[in-house]
């Protein structure tokens, strides 16, 4: 990606305020957040990797998905995880690329696949490696997807 920090940090505030995000109950910025606060979402992770984090997903207080300038990283409860911006390759639903998968392995046509339940994002590298970032239900989930696709085009 030869977008420069700067360019990227703008177009992904840009993508969030197309989807109302910051929201006051699961979405921040992550400069609007209390010193501890950024603390508890640093602790695992450098600035200098992960560059200037912008947005915090909150799915619970155990599960949260965050992006920089650089990274995304995110917890789920038990595992801390985190892919480099510029080694995204395709994004999607877990659960959906899950179905579909199936769907084409047993040879069966697909049915219809309800989004809105939805709250688990799967990130493929470069490498073909498989990570699960969480955030709510919903809008929160299609926002993220929006963020992270427009990443993906950077990359190509």
């Amino acid at each position: 990606m030869s977008k420069t920090l700067e360019f990227i940090e703008n177009r992904i505030r840009w993508r969030a305020s197309q989807h109302d995000i910051p929201n006051k109950n699961s979405t921040f910025f992550f400069e609007n957040l209390t010193l501890d606060e950024q603390g508890h979402y640093l602790s695992n992770f450098s600035e200098k990797d992960t560059g200037k984090i912008i947005l915090i997903f909150k799915d619970s207080k155990k599960n949260w998905t965050g992006i920089g300038t650089k990274m995304i990283l995110g917890y789920n409860g038990t595992e801390f995880h985190s892919i480099e911006l510029d080694r995204i390759k395709d994004v999607d639903s877990k659960n959906r690329k899950e179905y579909f998968d199936k769907a084409e392995s047993e040879k069966l046509k697909p049915k219809r696949f309800n989004k809105k339940n939805e709250r688990e994002l799967l990130i493929i590298d470069s490498l073909g490696n498989e990570t699960v970032f969480i955030t709510k239900k919903g809008r929160d989930l299609f926002a993220l997807w929006n963020i992270m696709l427009m990443i993906t085009r950077f990359n190509e």
